[in-house]
C-alpha cells in the first residue's frame, strides 16, 4: 500500500499541528444522520473508532481511557445502583459500569442509533456484549433533551461526550447550565464525571470545565492519564456533593475492586489511582488561577 494520500489518517490537533496515523485498511466508513463514522486499522494501533475526524479509541490502549472516567467515580459512590451514560457508543463506558457487582440498571443515552448498530457490528472488542445484559437500557435521544424530560434519578451519571466543538451542538453539554441540570438528576450521595478534554492540547478547555464545575458542586476533583493513540494527556472531571475519589487511599481503591469489581482491570489500581490524581505543579496552578466560566451564552471550545 502507498503510505501517501488517503492511507494517512491525519489529525488536526491545532491550526498548525497534526498527527499522522498510517491507516492499513479502512473497514467501514459511513456518514449518519448526525456524524461521519470510520473504523479503520492503524498501523500501530489496530482498530480505531474516528467520528469527525477525530480517533475516539482503539482497540490498543480504550482500556486507559474507559477505566479512568468510570472506576474512580463508581468506586467512590457508597452503593452505585443506577447509572446514566451519556454517550459513550461504543459501549465501552457501559461495559465498564457492568463490572459494579451492585450495578442493578445502566441506561445510555446516545444521539445516533446508526452508531450504536454500528458499535455492535464492528466494535466487538470494545463492548464485549454490554448492549444484551439485562441490566442494560438504551436510549436514542439528544443527552440535553433526556435530562431535561427525565424524571429519574442516578446514583452516577458518567458524560462520555464528544468534545466542545463549535459548529454542533456538544457544547451545550459542557456548561453551566447543563451541568445543574445533571446535579437535579443525581441521588443523594451521587456524583458525576466527565471527559474533559486534553490539558496537553486544550488546557484552557479542560481548566474551565473544571472551574464552571466548581460553581455547581461542593467538591470536585481532576485526574489525567496519557493516552497513546490521543498523542497526549486527557482529563476527567469528578463532582458530586457528597463523596470525592481523590480522597480514597490506594488501599481503599484495591480494597473497594476486589469486593465490589467483577472482571479484569487493565489500568486502574490503588496505585494508579494516586498517580492520575497527582497533577504536575504547572496544571494544578493552572487549574487554581483558572477564572472561566462555560455557559451557553459564553460556551468554551476546543481549538478548531
Amino acid at each position: 500500500m502507498s503510505q501517501f494520500g488517503w492511507s494517512w489518517h491525519l489529525e488536526w490537533q491545532s491550526p498548525y499541528e497534526f498527527h499522522g496515523h498510517l491507516i492499513n485498511r479502512v473497514i467501514v466508513d459511513l456518514k449518519t444522520q448526525y456524524q461521519r463514522v470510520m473504523v479503520a486499522e492503524l498501523a500501530r494501533f489496530g482498530k480505531v473508532l474516528i467520528i469527525d475526524g477525530k480517533i475516539q479509541s482503539s482497540v490498543a490502549d480504550e482500556y486507559i481511557y474507559h477505566e479512568t472516567l468510570v472506576h474512580p467515580l463508581m468506586l467512590s459512590v457508597e452503593n452505585p445502583e443506577n447509572v446514566l451514560i451519556l454517550g459513550g457508543g461504543e459501549g465501552a463506558t457501559l461495559r465498564e459500569v457492568l463490572k459494579h457487582k451492585t450495578v442493578k440498571k445502566a441506561t445510555m443515552v446516545d444521539i445516533d442509533q446508526a452508531v450504536i448498530d454500528f458499535a455492535k457490528q464492528y466494535l466487538t472488542e470494545w463492548h464485549r456484549g454490554s448492549f444484551d445484559d439485562k441490566r442494560s437500557r438504551i436510549i436514542i435521544s439528544d443527552a440535553k433533551d433526556y435530562i431535561e424530560k427525565t424524571t429519574e434519578t442516578y446514583d452516577a451519571i458518567i458524560l462520555d461526550l464528544t468534545d466542545p466543538i463549535k459548529g454542533n451542538t456538544s457544547y451545550k453539554l459542557y456548561t453551566k447550565e447543563f451541568y445543574e441540570k445533571i446535579k437535579s438528576r443525581l441521588n443523594k450521595g451521587g456524583a458525576m464525571v466527565t471527559q474533559a478534554t486534553s490539558p496537553s492540547l486544550s488546557l484552557c478547555v479542560f481548566s474551565t470545565i473544571f472551574n464552571t464545575l466548581r460553581q455547581v458542586f461542593k467538591l470536585v476533583s481532576a485526574s489525567i492519564v496519557y493516552v497513546p493513540a490521543f498523542d497526549g494527556l486527557w482529563g476527567f472531571v469528578y463532582a458530586s456533593d457528597y463523596v470525592n475519589p481523590i480522597s480514597l487511599t490506594k488501599e481503599q481503591v484495591n480494597k473497594r475492586i476486589k469486593d465490589r469489581i467483577e472482571g479484569e482491570l487493565r489500568f486502574y489500581d490503588g496505585e494508579t489511582h494516586s498517580m492520575i490524581f497527582s497533577m504536575p505543579k504547572d496544571i494544578r496552578q493552572y487549574l487554581a488561577n483558572e477564572k472561566r466560566i462555560s455557559t451557553e451564552e459564553n460556551p468554551i471550545y476546543v481549538p478548531a
